[in-house]
């Protein structure tokens, strides 16, 4: 047996199948520019083609609006008309402005947007193939209990794939925020990314095993390798089928109060995700996924449509958005957020929203008109002091009234909520609470500042935990300042998708979990025993 390991974690599961290996041929280019004007003509009517495609991907997966945009950005369009008009025929000009501009993103120092460089080559790939006759489908080959074995796969790849059909993904490229990623965790797929050497080391056609939790690809399998996975293949599935079969169960406590299981989520495709996989709604909509995959600061509209769609999405379900949380680890390319020596401790979140202000208008106004149509709630993330919640609270109120004179449907009543992630809020909370209509604590945040340990430090990760004693104690501290102003307080940290945190937050009071999309069966699962148990005492 033989096996490739990858230090990037995926997803969860275990596969075995047989491996479909995708080998991208891509021929050199011999073609001669003679004629500029032709080539140039030939360029615009592959762009047109490619923008008029992804626009009727767009109207089924969000994820696609980005691709949009970047296939109208100037910047791609100018570079390749430049280069055609030195001499480039146009295809090698597509790929080459592609490159320089995939070159751009892939030096900006954040994961998210350095995974925005696949999309960048998924649009160029796309305008090539219109250049060359048209998008042929790579996958049409697949068959039913298939692995897919690639360098790469793009959000456009993924859109001719039939997920019913595939037993797992293995690809060379790719990290934890690149579509495949989200793909499989919302799909339960087991998917291993950064296996480099797959696609050359993997035979088609032979059998291999996905190890996801672990980060390994094991291929060459002798006959007891093959029984010892397709066994652990087994159990994950049937731990899948146990978790689909709770789906619709709503734990209550020993006093009969229901408790609600959210989801998190950071585009429509995931909250649909999430309502399928049995979530009682969406405690965490991440607004900023939004501003990470645009070309520029997405209107007052373009946000409406997203959040009313997502609100839709939700059924009548509550659609928890979180108003832009950037800054620290997860920058805007189109926002100078220049140096800072700890930007984890800078200017981010509400602070930035707060010197943005009409920026910041745009959003909340998109958020009030979205609450017209279903049950939306606006969360403000990082707030340490009570100025920033009532500064936060008028700018609100001033939306409203400017929505009110314009003639405009919104939510009058929304509700408004706290991130409690900084130690100064929870040390306020009971002031808080008394300003505002709930609570969500976000425990990835709350660790790193309780503890003074950076998240993503190896050398102190083990204080980086959120079952010390206290950030515990922490959590406790913030349940009793809500619990006494009658207020509900929810979390949306990494911590209450743990299944051994279920008894440790259930006993704090912690009655509002919204967690991973794959986590939602497993946590309403550990739920409904701990309640069972407690019901027995």
């Amino acid at each position: 047996m033989k096996r490739i390991v990858s230090p990037v974690r995926a997803s969860e599961g275990v596969a075995v199948g047989r491996a479909y290996v995708v080998r991208r041929s891509v021929a050199a280019s011999t073609a001669v520019c003679g004629d500029v004007k032709s080539e140039r003509d030939r360029f615009e009517r592959a762009l047109e083609t490619s923008i008029s495609q992804l626009s009727e991907l767009a109207a089924g997966d969000g994820i696609f609006a980005a691709h949009v945009e970047i296939a109208r950005d100037d910047m791609l369009r100018d570079g390749v008309l430049s280069h055609i008009s030195d001499g480039m025929p146009a295809a090698e000009a597509v790929k080459c402005t592609g490159e320089e501009i995939a070159a751009m993103f892939a030096d900006i120092d954040d994961e998210y947007l350095r995974a925005r460089v696949d999309d960048v080559r998924d649009v160029v790939s796309r305008i090539g193939a219109n250049l060359s006759g048209g998008v042929v489908n790579p996958f049409e080959g697949v068959r039913d209990g298939d692995v897919i074995v690639a360098d790469t796969l793009a959000p456009s790849d993924m859109a001719m794939i039939d997920f019913s059909l595939v037993r797992g993904f293995v690809t060379e490229a790719g990290s934890a925020t690149s579509h495949v990623c989200i793909i499989a965790r919302n799909r339960g797929i087991p998917a291993v990314v950064g296996a480099c050497g797959c696609t050359s080391a993997v035979a088609d056609g032979e059998t291999v095993a996905v190890d996801a939790a672990n980060g390994e690809v094991l291929f060459a399998l002798g006959e007891d390798d093959e029984r010892v996975y397709r066994s652990k293949a087994d159990a994950w599935y049937g731990e899948r089928a146990s978790d689909s079969a709770v789906k619709d169960l709503h734990p209550r406590d020993a006093s009969g109060r229901e408790i609600a299981v959210y989801a998190n989520a950071g585009s429509v495709e995931e909250v649909r995700a999430a309502v399928a996989a049995g979530a009682d709604g969406i405690g965490l909509f991440r607004s900023e996924f939004l501003y990470m995959s645009e070309a520029e600061e997405p209107s007052e509209e373009r946000q409406y449509e997203v959040y009313a769609a997502a609100a839709c999405a939700c059924g009548g379900r509550p659609l928890t958005i979180r108003t832009l949380d950037a800054g620290g680890d997860k920058m805007i390319p189109y926002m100078d957020f220049g140096h800072e020596d700890n930007p984890f401790m800078g200017w981010r979140a509400i602070r930035v929203s707060l010197s943005c202000r009409e920026m910041f208008k745009r959003q909340l106004r998109a958020i009030l008109r979205a609450g017209a149509v279903g049950d939306v709630r606006v969360m403000f993330p990082m707030v340490t002091d009570m100025s920033e919640l009532r500064e936060t609270k008028s700018i609100l109120e001033e939306c409203k009234s400017e929505l009110s004179s314009e003639g405009i449907a919104y939510d009058s009543d929304i509700r408004v909520g706290v991130m409690i992630e900084t130690p100064a809020a929870v040390l306020i909370a009971r002031d808080l609470a008394a300003e505002c209509d709930f609570f969500s604590i976000g425990t990835n945040d709350l660790t790193q500042y309780v503890m003074a340990a950076d998240r993503a430090n190896a050398r102190v990760s083990a204080l980086c935990n959120p079952m010390t004693d206290a950030v515990r104690r922490a959590i406790r501290m913030t349940i009793e300042a809500a619990d006494a102003a009658g207020i509900e307080c929810g979390m949306c940290g990494e911590m209450a998708s743990d299944a051994a945190a279920a008894g440790v937050l259930l006993e704090a009071g912690l009655r509002e979990f919204s967690v991973n999309i794959s986590s939602i069966g497993r946590i309403k699962r550990s739920l409904c025993a701990l309640c069972r148990d407690s019901d027995r005492e």
